[in-house]
């Protein structure tokens, strides 16, 4: 039943307030005016899809007005939602209610940490190591990301701090970051800790390369440490010609565990369907050679339209 305003008539439900949309994530409210006063009223909230809004408690029109207040689900569809008032002795009413969706920036999160220490022949250490990061949005991809790594000791306190830049992390996937540094002094570092930075999303549309026939190679003067991460990198995309691509690395134990982490570049200009060797070579070495076991690779590619 729907009628007019409750001041019209002996019986009935009135909106007060009643927005013509809302947006998800942002607070919401409804009010009414309810003839006779002092009745209980519920509202429901059906929103497109079928999904119900939870939390929206009964209420007593105390004074022949009665209103519901909370917050619209980043989850739910957009689109049409319809909201019902009903009041003992007075009826019910449904009026229309548009939920306008909302871009949600890409969330990154740190997966998996770790890294190895390998003292310098006079002085120093280095230290190598690997971050498993991944973009929770399934439909955007991060765009120019920041990742400031802390290196942090038993106490708490900081020895060091690394920065790296990634042009972007693709709509729902991992990025292998690696990279070494150097103290002058010992390294006791028990832990890492992370702060990631997103400056931009867009629509997912990232396209990538296809590598092959990954391997760890150990150094060649010194086989007890790791030297390379080598493989072929193949442009698959029927179109697209890769100028080149940024690459890095994390290693991993037989149990999973990050060891470290390295980058390399690959240079060579590939026209659709050819391929060229990829080595890896920068910051390995400080990873023991006879604990490593696997390596998971990231690429940002860079690609050219035929004829420009």
């Amino acid at each position: 039943m729907s009628v007019g305003p409750a001041s019209a008539q002996s019986t009935g439900i009135g909106f007060s307030f009643m927005p013509k949309h809302v947006l998800q994530g942002d607070p919401a409210r409804i009010a009414v005016t309810v003839r006779p006063a002092g009745v209980s009223c519920s509202l429901k909230v059906s929103y497109f899809g079928g999904t119900t809004q939870t939390g929206l408690a009964p209420t007593v029109a105390a004074g022949g007005r009665a209103q519901w207040s909370w917050t619209v689900p980043t989850n739910i569809q957009a689109g049409l939602a319809k909201a019902t008032v009903k009041c003992a002795r007075a009826g019910a009413v449904t009026r229309p209610l548009v939920v306008i969706g909302r871009l949600i920036a890409p969330k990154i999160i740190v997966k998996q940490t770790g890294f190895s220490t390998r003292p310098q022949p006079f002085a120093g250490t280095r230290l190598s190591y690997g971050l498993m990061l991944h973009n929770e949005s399934t439909t955007q991809d991060a765009k120019s990301v920041t990742v400031q790594t802390n290196f942090v000791m038993a106490d708490g306190f900081l020895l060091g701090t690394d920065s790296q830049h990634l042009d972007w992390i693709a709509a729902g996937s991992d990025y292998a970051l690696g990279n070494t540094v150097s103290f002058p002094g010992l390294a006791p570092i028990v832990r890492l800790e992370t702060v990631i930075s997103v400056g931009a999303f867009a629509k997912a549309s990232l396209t990538f390369p296809t590598l092959a026939n990954i391997h760890l190679v150990p150094q060649i003067f010194d086989p007890n440490w790791l030297g390379s991460v080598e493989g072929e990198l193949q442009n698959t995309d029927p179109l697209l010609i890769l100028r080149n691509a940024q690459c890095t690395a994390v290693v991993f134990d037989a149990a999973g565990n990050i060891l470290g982490g390295g980058s390399g570049y690959a240079f060579q200009t590939l026209p659709p369907g050819a391929r060229q060797a990829l080595q890896l070579g920068n910051g390995f070495d400080v990873i023991p050679y006879n604990k490593a076991s696997s390596v998971t690779v990231s690429m940002t590619p860079s690609w050219q339209q035929p004829g420009t």
